[in-house]
């Protein structure tokens, strides 16, 4: 624990941490964000930093933890408006999530190249604990639905399969310079959306069914 500050001291210093760490590693990435300037923003020293994180990739993790907290609850809170229908309102989510996700850079380092550097500069057991809680997200996210009256039938791991490669294309969506492209992610959302609800069926290439 660190020493030589009060503990109204240590819990500013955490909380400059935070939202300094938040604004450098949005506008500069993982890489290119330095320790020394994370610590003058925070205004501490460079040692002192050491006394609250071992890392910067550290300190990412928890910038990253809480900025999907907050995405996790717009996205939840989509789930009670309402709709035409049962697949309308979980399209609605899908697309909520798809939209935010655009709007937030430090979660979408997780899908690129800096995660190589997480890989290497994070413990094994942190990484995941990472992808346990979005694991336990997304069976929340069905709780949630079914409570709302959006009966999904298929499981969580499903889910997820089908939405991240989408994630991924959307991410990268001005390499890849297709016209209508948000039409055709709206499109297969919408397909996702009836299969989660029980109403296609999509099979998969090696036995036919999506397992």
């Amino acid at each position: 624990m660190p020493k030589g500050f009060t503990e109204h001291e240590k819990d500013l210093i955490r909380k400059r941490l935070l939202k300094e760490g938040y604004k450098q590693f949005s506008a500069y990435g993982l890489k290119k964000t330095n320790i020394e300037e994370l610590a003058q923003a925070a205004r501490i020293s460079k040692g002192a930093f050491y006394l609250f994180y071992e890392s910067k990739e550290a300190l990412f993790m928890d910038v990253a933890e809480v900025a999907e907290q907050r995405y996790r609850q717009e996205i939840l809170a989509t789930i009670d408006l309402p709709g035409p229908s049962q697949r309308a309102r979980l399209q609605a989510v899908f697309q909520k999530a798809f939209s935010l996700l655009k709007t937030i850079p430090v979660l979408q380092l997780f899908t690129g190249s800096d995660f190589d550097l997480l890989f290497r500069k994070i413990p094994a057991e942190k990484l995941q604990e990472h992808l346990t809680s979005d694991q336990m997200f997304f069976k929340k996210l069905v709780t949630h639905c079914q409570n709302a009256g959006i009966l999904i039938r298929v499981q969580p791991e499903e889910i997820s399969r089908l939405l991240y490669p989408l994630v991924l294309a959307s991410l990268h969506e001005d390499d890849m310079n297709l016209d209508n492209f948000n039409d055709s992610i709206d499109l297969l959302l919408g397909l996702i959306a009836a299969f989660c609800l029980g109403e296609v069926e999509i099979q998969d290439a090696e036995d036919g069914s999506l397992p």
